[in-house]
């Protein structure tokens, strides 16, 4: 199934929110701040699919 870098830079934004909302219900340290650092990650992918998007977005 194809899927736009739009709708891949959402997606990663939906996965990064989650990841944030689950490192407030943890209360160990360490998986707190793995699930913090999997939501940057997210992020930044996002960013790329969206940074791509503009690159062959029709004017």
């Amino acid at each position: 199934m194809y899927t736009t870098r739009q709708d891949r830079a959402a997606d990663y934004r939906r996965q990064a929110e989650e990841a944030r909302s689950a490192a407030t219900m943890v209360s160990l340290s360490d998986a707190k701040h793995q699930l913090l650092e999997i939501a940057h990650l997210f992020e930044e992918l996002a960013e790329i699919e969206e940074r791509e998007a503009r690159k062959v977005a029709p004017f």
